[in-house]
């Protein structure tokens, strides 16, 4: 009895990945058949590689899924690899083939790999961290950097100069800030499945994910059609020697809209820094017995 009370559970990076993992996996798997059979939403930057992409994703989600029903206890490091080689396949899918599909679906590659992983490390949730804190930092940047050019063209009585800035917001618009939004959600989100922190045990963090969603839905709802219709009226305006007037309220959209988008990542930055409002019910349920009964003695 005395050596089987010494004897100590395993580590949870050397346990078999949980079932939520491979249940997850196998939706993954059915949701890249689909789009591969059903045609695009939306156009593909490249529709050649589209299918094709989508068929290889489907292949290797549904190879990962029977192996972790099959073998649950394969080495973890083929079941990380394979992680990986999803995410990196969905991120290209993506971003680089250009499917809005893809996109999304980053959504749920992310946190099959968190689950796959479990706890991680010093050295990989230190990298993940520096990850996520550089990811900020970018959209940051990005939203401020749209947020001055916005002041540019709501104040410049150049024509020229006023198109080339809508231009350029139009560019950002589609390629820096999809980026740094998603990286910095999804690095968060890794972050949270991955330590103790969690992703709705704390009120901080519960309220911190939902920014970049939130700024997320409103960029691809409202502010990116209201930048790429500035951008054509400015573009007509130059050909017709029309004035900045014309343009409409487009800056004024881009300013209060990048600019309140940029507050809302400072709030989070702020947020991380001082971690206001304690557990939820969910993260007090959670709480171990014995942390608790500390708590309440101390």
């Amino acid at each position: 009895m005395a050596a089987h009370s010494r004897i100590s559970p395993k580590p949870s990076h050397e346990q078999a990945p949980p079932r939520t993992a491979r249940n997850m996996v196998c939706g993954f798997a059915i949701l890249a058949v689909l789009a591969a059979v059903l045609p695009p939403a939306f156009p593909a930057t490249l529709p050649a590689a589209r299918g094709l992409m989508w068929w290889l994703l489907a292949a290797l989600g549904g190879g990962l899924a029977a192996v972790l029903t099959a073998r649950p206890a394969t080495p973890r490091s083929l079941v990380l690899g394979a992680g990986w080689l999803l995410v990196v396949g969905t991120v290209l899918q993506a971003f680089l083939i250009g499917d809005l599909i893809a996109m999304f679906a980053t959504w749920l590659v992310v946190p099959i790999l968190a689950l796959l992983a479990g706890q991680l490390r010093p050295k990989p949730r230190k990298a993940l961290v520096a990850s996520h804190a550089v990811a900020s930092a970018c959209w940051v940047g990005t939203g401020l950097t749209v947020s001055a050019m916005s002041v540019v063209a709501m104040t410049t009585a150049d024509l020229q100069t006023a198109r080339v800035v809508y231009e350029l917001m139009e560019v950002i618009d589609r390629t820096l800030l999809p980026w740094t939004n998603f990286a910095t959600f999804l690095t968060g989100v890794g972050l949270g499945m991955t330590t103790s922190w969690g992703l709705i045990r704390y009120y901080w963090v519960a309220v911190k994910l939902t920014i970049p969603v939130a700024i997320l839905f409103v960029a691809f709802g409202f502010l990116h059609s209201e930048l790429e219709h500035a951008a054509e009226r400015a573009e007509r305006a130059v050909a017709a020697g029309a004035t900045t007037a014309d343009f409409g309220a487009a800056a004024d959209v881009a300013l209060w809209g990048f600019g309140g988008s940029t507050l809302s990542l400072v709030v989070a930055v702020l947020l991380s820094v001082y971690k206001p409002g304690g557990k939820t019910r969910r993260g007090r349920r959670l709480q171990p017995t014995r942390v608790r009964r500390r708590a309440e003695i101390g």
